[in-house]
């Protein structure tokens, strides 16, 4: 028998099987990993900093929003969807949010702040006062001499 047909059976056959490894993928098993709320925090926070892409960023958001909706007595998730709020011109709801970190955690000072701030955004100044004047009641320091120039700017 002639090697050259038996030589290129061989090949063939070698061929088939390294097509035939390389296309069939081993199957991996996917551990369901269970992330901490702060580690999904975390982690919608970075994508929307550093999402490529709006659209990449919008996914953050939208999954910073799930996690508020689910977790609705999380300060801090409240304190990031407020934020978000004022960056997006939604002044109404960054009070309502902000408002909600109060309830939720009353030593939260600077969130009085950010309602004051978001009251003089809607142009309601009798609102911001009110909310310096308690917020100057209620802190010292830093806070407080922050508060007190901010009411002087509004009067």
């Amino acid at each position: 028998m002639k090697r050259s047909p038996l030589l290129a059976l061989g090949m063939g056959i070698v061929l088939a099987l390294y097509i035939y490894t390389s296309s069939v993928k081993p199957s991996r098993k996917v551990k369901n990993v269970q992330l901490t709320l702060t580690e999904q925090i975390d982690k919608a926070l970075f994508d929307i900093q550093n999402g490529e892409s709006p659209e990449d960023q919008m996914k953050g958001i939208l999954k910073m929003r799930a996690l508020a909706e689910s977790n609705p007595e999380n300060a801090d998730l409240q304190w990031q969807m407020g934020l978000f709020s004022m960056q997006t011109g939604q002044y109404e709801k960054a009070v309502a949010r902000f408002q909600k970190v109060i309830s939720l955690d009353t030593q939260r000072l600077d969130a009085y702040m950010q309602v004051a701030l978001s009251y003089t955004a809607l142009q309601d100044t009798s609102s911001a006062k009110n909310v310096l004047l308690t917020l100057i009641e209620k802190s010292e320091g830093d806070i407080q001499a922050s508060a007190k120039v901010m009411l002087e700017k509004l009067n």
